[in-house]
């Protein structure tokens, strides 16, 4: 008899839909890919280029500045507003870029007030010509400034604020 199998649940439906799917469109100050996966730039920026979701995979981005600004995002919402029983959180990418760059994953909780308060992870992704796999997560419970409840949670990959090739082959989070 073979053990059963180890019980995962997808913590963002809107990567299974991007996953799942095939679209693609145009790259502006606010994109929304799918339910919960949104790109979201800091208007300076001026932000353009084309994006696409091929079978299999989950985003082609070829992103343009004409502008300077401060940020640029890629949102993932969360199913996870409670982690009492969470010892990590985390996730595990691969994609490829044809240049070296860098992004800045964050664990960003919505907070009671309206506010809300970001965790950056520790390994920032490195993007590079061969799909290696990236994966990072938060110990919860030496995270000080993370709260234990939250209205909302969202994973963010910070994107460099310069022009950006990059191929989200896959990205799955976890919780445990």
């Amino acid at each position: 008899m073979s053990p059963a199998p180890f019980p995962s649940r997808d913590l963002s439906m809107g990567l299974a839909v991007l996953r799942d799917g095939i679209t693609s469109g145009d790259i502006a100050e606010r994109v929304d890919f799918a339910p919960g996966v949104s790109l979201i730039a800091d208007a300076p920026l001026d932000v353009g280029g084309t994006w696409r979701s091929p079978a299999g995979r989950l985003l082609e981005l070829d992103i343009s500045m004409a502008g300077r600004g401060n940020w640029i995002a890629l949102h993932m919402a969360l199913d996870l507003p409670d982690l009492a029983d969470i010892a990590f959180i985390g996730f595990g990418c691969t994609g490829v870029g044809p240049t070296q760059q860098i992004i800045r994953p964050c664990l960003r909780s919505g907070l009671d007030d309206g506010g809300f308060v970001d965790c950056f992870l520790d390994r920032h992704i490195l993007t590079r010509t061969d799909a290696i796999p990236h994966v990072d997560a938060l110990h919860v419970p030496t995270c000080r400034t993370l709260p234990e409840t939250a209205p909302w949670r969202e994973l963010l990959l910070f994107l460099p604020t310069e022009p950006l090739r990059w191929h989200l082959h896959d990205l799955r989070m976890f919780a445990a």
